[in-house]
């Protein structure tokens, strides 16, 4: 079940604020981590833990939005197949491209995001070797 319903999708002001909640984490890292005992590695392991779970959450929602807005644009293009003179459809197919590009945009944020907790997190917690494939992890979005 996603973390993201399919209304909010294209309710972009939802979405936001929906994804804003989803990057608690990332926006306090700095005093999570301060409260975090950075010298144990076991510690660290599960705040890594942490931001690999919100950054999965965050990627499940934009992915789940854009193959729902993905596959409600090709039913309505469908329709206008049939009936190419419905301006009210090319309008709603207009407007549902252009949620769905502000949508794809948020990985953009995520990457961002990403790339300033994972660097306070490796500051605070240096003694903790990241995985091997979290590299992988963070490229596959873009793969």
């Amino acid at each position: 079940m996603p973390a993201i319903a399919e209304t909010t999708c294209y309710n972009l002001s939802k979405f936001r604020a929906t994804m804003k909640s989803f990057r608690v984490l990332d926006d306090n890292i700095m005093l999570r981590l301060n409260e975090t005992n950075t010298h144990a590695e076991p510690a660290c392991a599960n705040f890594f833990n942490e931001l690999v779970a919100a950054y999965q959450k965050r990627d499940a929602s934009i992915k789940f939005c854009l193959e729902t807005m993905d596959k409600n644009i090709a039913i309505k293009k469908e329709k206008l197949y049939q009936d190419p003179d419905d301006y009210t459809l090319k309008d709603s197919i207009m407007t549902d491209e252009s949620k769905r590009q502000i949508i794809a945009n948020e990985s953009v944020v995520e990457d961002i995001v990403r790339g300033r907790s994972l660097k306070a997190f490796q500051e605070k917690c240096a003694l903790f070797d990241l995985p091997e494939n979290i590299q992988e992890f963070l490229d596959k979005r873009h793969g």
